[in-house]
């Protein structure tokens, strides 16, 4: 087994980068995701000081008198969980006002602080925000930071991208599956099926009966439970609130209200509708995604890929977790903005990366083989876009990279992820247009 303390985070450079210059940086993500092992990590190289609200002296002081606590911080103070004290942000605000050097708080939260109406300092102009996702693959695999979507914007045609890449491992279909199905929680890392079934059964009545109420005042908790439940399984689907809330037997005020507490823990998230042209019939609903993929396997109670793809549930699984693990390392730069694309027609493209007026598309297959009409979103997509499209990927689980013209390429889905051996062989395959 791994352990979630022995894994390396590529978040952290990024958070040492920003306490450069940013009096305060604020790393937020779900329970349990590795916040506190990623603060230790920046103490173990630059020092400083550890406080978690989750102790209750701690808290009690944070809570009674957050001012004396602030006044007696020195150098780089780690203050974990703080959204659990919502006032101490007042007093870091106070204390960062009067002397204002970089990197003197480092803050961490289970929630979404800048939506929580509990909130009502958001550090305006003083701290840098960063959320912090479940592991990638690649930090699983100890590789360095992967540089894919930096390649594809700076390529100039689909062969420079496809040669800045890697071939995958051997057997990485196989571990992409598993990937999936395992998600990123660190915690969970190196059980099998049944120790995070357990795991996970956990994690939700420890969601639901504290973390939860710190959020919100909810009474009816098993309603809650429901339609958590079944959000994680529409993961990758068309929100459809109204749908929901029949199923869950809900209102839809009461969904709605739901759906946004479950956004504030990074429970889940709303991928937006790319519009390119607003004369067009396009999908305008956003597309609802857990944040971890293995929440979904937990809800699903899928034990293997068998049961995913049998339930034909297997698409879905691989996107969310294709789409949290690009997330989690491509967003450490906060160039990139995440879209999906859908026409009225159904011609769809999974990610929509957009730098500045550039725009990569990336269409994520479960299959080990693929065809023209898998790329009918891409080239859809590219038509819409003219000069603007940069390079559309068809990322999917067969072993061979392929160039199909200067600007659509398909490559193993462990490459794009940053999870490679050797360069790939042929990089002017093709299959046809």
């Amino acid at each position: 087994m791994l352990g979630m303390y022995t894994i390396p985070r590529h978040a952290t450079q990024a958070v040492l980068w920003r306490l450069g210059f940013f009096r305060v940086v604020v790393v937020t993500g779900a329970r349990q995701v590795g916040k506190s092992t990623l603060a230790r990590q920046v103490l173990d190289q630059v020092g400083g000081t550890y406080l978690t609200l989750d102790e209750p002296a701690t808290l009690a002081m944070a809570s009674s008198d957050p001012d004396g606590m602030v006044a007696e911080t020195h150098g780089l103070t780690v203050i974990d969980e703080v959204q659990r004290a919502p006032d101490l942000l007042r007093a870091v605000k106070l204390s960062v006002d009067r002397d204002q050097r970089p990197g003197r708080f480092l803050l961490t939260g289970s929630a979404n602080l800048l939506t929580m109406r509990t909130v009502t300092e958001s550090l305006a102009g003083r701290a840098g925000y960063l959320e912090l996702l479940p592991l990638a693959w690649s930090e699983m695999a100890r590789a360095p930071l992967p540089t894919t979507i930096d390649a594809a914007f700076a390529a100039g045609s689909a062969g420079e991208f496809l040669s800045a890449l890697s071939a995958p491992p051997a057997g990485a279909a196989a571990a992409a599956r598993e990937r999936a199905l395992a998600g990123g929680m660190p915690a969970t890392v190196g059980f099998d099926w049944q120790r995070r079934r357990a795991w996970y059964d956990g994690y939700r009545t420890t969601f639901l009966e504290r973390d939860l109420r710190q959020l919100s005042e909810i009474t009816a908790v098993p309603e809650f439970a429901r339609l958590m439940s079944l959000a994680l399984l529409r993961s990758g689907g068309l929100l459809n609130k109204s749908d929901l809330a029949a199923d869950a037997s809900l209102s839809f005020s009461t969904v709605d209200r739901y759906l946004n507490l479950l956004q504030v823990a990074y429970q889940v998230r709303l991928l937006q509708p790319y519009f390119v042209n607003v004369g067009k019939r396009l999908v305008k609903s956003p597309r609802l995604f857990a944040v971890d993929s293995g929440a979904v396997s937990w809800a699903a109670g899928f034990a293997d890929w068998a049961s995913a793809a049998s339930a034909g549930h297997d698409g879905a699984l691989l996107e969310t977790f294709a789409l949290s693990d690009i997330m989690a390392w491509d967003g450490l730069s906060g160039e990139s903005r995440y879209h999906f694309w859908r026409t009225g027609a159904g011609a769809e493209v999974d990610l929509v990366i957009e730098r500045g007026n550039a725009v990569v598309g990336i269409e994520i297959k479960s299959s080990a083989s693929v065809g023209a009409r898998d790329l009918r979103g891409l080239r859809a997509l590219r038509a819409d876009l003219g000069p603007r499209f940069k390079l559309g990927i068809l990322a999917y689980l067969g072993e061979e990279a392929h160039v199909l013209d200067p600007t659509l390429v398909v490559v193993p889905l462990a490459s794009l992820l940053g999870v490679g051996a050797l360069p790939p062989s042929d990089p002017d395959g093709s299959l046809g247009s």
